[in-house]
């Protein structure tokens, strides 16, 4: 029971862990923000192609927190 690493990247589920994951895979509904994430990384993805070898992505300035102070 345990997950493990190999050098080269693989990894290996076994006896619980993998029957865990197994039944995620086959039964597990994806969270709303999966399907978003997902949504966005294909427009990336279509993006992409059509531009050739750009991707333009923009970040949102975070908010401020009320009595915080920044350095």
């Amino acid at each position: 029971m345990g997950i493990r690493s190999h050098a080269f990247g693989r990894v290996t589920l076994t006896d619980e862990d993998a029957a865990k994951f197994e039944n995620q895979v086959r039964y597990g509904r994806p969270k709303a923000a999966a399907i978003e994430s997902v949504k966005r990384g294909i427009k990336l993805s279509d993006q992409f192609q059509k531009a050739g070898n750009k991707v333009v992505i923009t970040v949102h300035a975070t908010v401020k927190a009320k009595g915080r102070r920044t350095a």
